[in-house]
């Protein structure tokens, strides 16, 4: 871009003059910090606690209100979801692989395709995505078959993508299927891929090439006042709670998303991975004991980005106002070393 101060070292550079609080990578999880989330939910109104925390238009009533009684979770160490290693490998369940944009996914889900042709005609890939604002009910509908009659030998990979489903709207699903799986002596796995929040923003810049948009149209749904927008492109926590809906339409403050993204991959989420493609392939192989294989990486961008310092600034500024540093922060306490007693 013409005129533009050039980074010819371009992460090197980043790290080094945003090093101040660009990417930050805690040892531990402070509550006490200006990101505390001790008692932010308490702070909540009612219309808070009923659309954004407790799932909304959900038509298993009784299931939702029992998500809804549920205590709001911590996040600790003890509250995570674990694997029992004395049971595995688990001999059959479901595969549930929640992808968000810029994460790696794209490498996982073509990873899993060439797992399933490895490991015989016991395993299944399904998926249905789209960006259809109506593609959530056939995909519920489709996980939902997914779930049921599982063989005494077989494994399934459900692909979770674009508009497929929202987790924070749709949470009480999560807690079906995995009642569904386990009843028939099956394990139900829900993994994600992340990535530090600074990165990601700047991988999904590359989104602007193609409108042909500047960085401040690009980047202006992430200004406070277009808390009810939809950009084009959105934030890892953002997907994890809203999927590609609008990036807040509750106006929640940032530490009661990061409560809520917290909150729904403790309860939810076995594998969580940030980044390490290495470290999730070993887990998934103990947890399935299928062949091994090395996850292959794909789908990476081999253009330039260049930018001047203020313009990095400002993507460094509204990922951190959206919570995403937050939440990868509180990811990075949470699940580092997670699961990895598992890796051979």
């Amino acid at each position: 871009m013409p005129g533009r101060k050039v980074f010819t070292r371009f992460f090197a550079s980043l790290l080094l003059a945003l090093s101040f609080n660009a990417v930050r990578i805690y040892v531990g999880f402070h509550l006490s910090n200006k990101y505390s989330l001790e008692g932010q939910i308490g702070n909540s109104s009612t219309a808070f606690l009923r659309d954004f925390v407790w799932p909304r238009n959900e038509p298993i009533v009784e299931l939702a209100l029992e998500v809804a009684k549920k205590p709001k979770i911590p996040p600790l160490l003890s509250n995570m979801r674990s694997v029992d290693e004395s049971k595995l490998p688990y001999k059959c369940g479901v595969i549930f692989f929640y992808h968000i944009a810029c994460t790696g996914g794209s490498s996982i889900n073509k990873w899993f395709g060439k797992q399933i042709k490895l490991n015989g005609p016991h395993t299944s890939y399904w998926t249905k995505w789209g960006r259809k604002e109506k593609m959530e009910a056939n995909f519920i509908k489709g996980v939902t078959n997914q779930t049921q009659n599982i063989g005494p030998n077989e494994w399934r990979f459900v692909h979770a993508h674009g508009m497929s489903y929202f987790p924070n709207a749709s949470e009480a699903y999560l807690y079906q299927w995995r009642e569904e799986v386990e009843s028939q002596g099956c394990g139900f796995v829900v993994t994600t891929m992340l990535r530090d929040a600074i990165g990601h923003t700047i991988s999904q810049t590359k989104g602007m090439i193609k409108p042909n948009v500047t960085l401040d149209q690009f980047m202006s749904y992430l200004e406070p006042e277009n808390y009810n927008q939809r950009g084009l492109f959105v934030t890892q926590l953002d997907y994890l709670l809203y999927n590609m809906g609008p990036r807040n339409e509750y106006n929640a403050t940032r530490e009661e998303k990061v409560r809520r993204a917290v909150e729904i991959l403790q309860r939810h989420f076995d594998v969580v991975s940030l980044g390490d493609y290495d470290i999730f392939a070993d887990i998934i192989h103990k947890i399935t004991g299928w062949l091994p294989e090395k996850i292959t990486e794909s789908n990476v961008f081999g253009g330039d980005l260049n930018y001047s310092y203020a313009e990095l600034q400002k993507i460094k500024d509204l990922t951190e106002a959206n919570g995403d540093v937050a939440f990868i922060d509180a990811v990075k306490h949470l699940y580092y070393g997670h699961l990895e007693h598992l890796v051979s």
